[in-house]
């Protein structure tokens, strides 16, 4: 099945597609996209360089094929597939469903013209997708042998059966299978454990391509047969194993819109050429991060390794030059061993090293990235980190500011901290967060107070 974005895009008598796909000769470990391009009025060859990306909801890159070469002719039509294996793109593999939010970028431009003023189109594609969420209970669980198993079928809307659901228990495993039954399509999967108090424990989720009457694993609960009637009290009632289940699937309802927007250079190309080497540069650092090349020092957490270079690390922290050269462990066995931040503050410490972005910055993401901005002595980090807390400041978060701010002795941060509690102080002062933070802070309480006392 395809899945079209970017469709109907023409200019000079050349169109475009890019379309988002999924066959069944593709493993669905990846997230496959193809660029095809035909030509409607020239009549001799044209040849082209472009690059792809799939990008971040704030516009960054997350992963991108760089100069590639395509020509096309009259002929016939042109596609270029590329493949992106998804755990490098999502960091952990599955976890991102193809059809949902996703933003590509795909800049061309023929190789014979020196000078072209740039036009840029957006184009949105919304994907008709159909749901069927769906209660499954397996009665009399315990007695079910090996090889047994219990169905369940899906029916669309216009009530043609979709798919079969099977639950087997085999050698103690539950495992549930999944088989498309009139036509290839791909399917999102989610399901949960209903405990006997209600409660959802999820098993998994997943989306995968179905060939029509081939079977396939879909999830295997993580928990065992003798696991579940041993524990019966928790999982069976009146010994039945309860399932709920998430489904979807895209019904080929596509729904496009094509907006054109034209960037036109005040001054000259040159303008453009320069912004163009800038983007190249940040874009040549986040791939030499992102693909690990050369690299020759690691980030060792306890759940995970993140590969780096020591010229960049020193070149962006006195701290990293520091340890790389002197006579530190670190550089004696190329490993930095940290134990005080999260998995998600090292990634985000290290994407700012290499492209001075800070993706999709949150309030807690914030507060940790500053803790580690300072401890490396990242500048520029700290200063956005600063910058976005101020901003966005509230009565019930204005405690951890400060402290925090007291705690990295960042007089510019304390200082905003205190000013937005004397100027909300009935929020501040009657609230529970203060009340705690008072208890805990006695000295930085009373010297906030006593600013507005000074103030009056």
């Amino acid at each position: 099945m395809e899945c079209p974005v970017f469709k109907g895009i023409s200019r000079k008598g050349i169109s475009w597609n890019l379309e988002l796909y999924q066959d069944a000769d593709t493993n669905e470990s990846y997230i496959s996209y193809r660029l095809r391009g035909s030509l409607v009025q020239e009549s001799r060859d044209v040849h082209f360089e472009f690059d792809s990306a799939i990008l971040h909801e704030n516009g960054s890159i997350l992963r991108i094929n760089k100069n590639e070469r395509i020509c096309l002719d009259k002929e016939k039509t042109r596609d270029y597939e590329l493949f992106v294996l998804r755990k490098n793109v999502t960091k952990t593999c599955l976890n991102v469903f193809l059809f949902e939010d996703m933003r590509f970028r795909c800049r061309l431009w023929k190789t014979d013209e020196k000078v072209v003023t740039p036009v840029t189109f957006f184009a949105r594609s919304v994907v008709g997708i159909e749901e069927e969420n769906f209660w499954w209970d397996i009665e009399r669980f315990s007695s079910l042998g090996s090889g047994d198993r219990v169905a369940y079928v899906v029916r669309s809307k216009s009530g043609k059966d979709v798919v079969a659901f099977n639950i087997e228990v085999k050698k103690e495993k539950i495992t549930i299978y999944v088989k498309a039954l009139n036509q290839n399509f791909l399917k999102k999967f989610k399901s949960f454990v209903i405990d006997t108090n209600g409660s959802q424990i999820e098993c998994g989720k997943r989306e995968m391509w179905l060939a029509k009457s081939v079977e396939k694993v879909i999830c295997t609960l993580a928990f065992t047969k003798k696991c579940v009637t041993d524990n019966k009290i928790v999982y069976l009632k009146n010994d039945v194993l309860s399932l709920y289940c998430e489904c979807s699937w895209p019904n080929g309802c596509d729904i496009h819109r094509i907006e054109k927007i034209d960037f036109r250079p005040s001054a000259s190309n040159r303008v453009v050429q320069q912004m163009d080497k800038s983007v190249d540069l940040k874009e040549d650092m986040q791939c030499l991060y992102d693909e690990g090349v050369f690299s020759d020092v690691k980030f060792r957490t306890a759940t995970h390794v993140f590969h780096a270079h020591k010229a960049i690390l020193s070149a962006r922290s006195p701290v990293f030059r520091a340890m790389f050269t002197t006579d530190m462990k670190e550089k004696i066995q190329e490993c930095v061993n940290v134990q005080d931040l999260e998995d998600d503050t090292i990634r985000g410490m290290l994407m700012y090293v290499y492209s001075s972005e800070t993706e999709g910055l949150e309030w807690e993401s914030a507060l940790k990235l500053f803790f580690a901005a300072d401890k490396y002595q990242i500048i520029g980090l700290k200063n956005k980190c600063r910058s976005f807390l101020k901003r966005n400041m509230c009565p019930s978060t204005m405690c951890d500011v400060l402290v925090l701010a007291d705690m990295h002795g960042d007089d510019e941060l304390k200082t905003a901290a205190q000013g937005y509690a004397l100027a909300h102080g009935q929020d501040i002062f009657q609230s529970e967060e203060w009340r705690l933070f008072s208890k805990n802070n006695s000295t930085l309480a009373i010297e906030t107070i006593l600013m507005k006392f000074k103030k009056h």
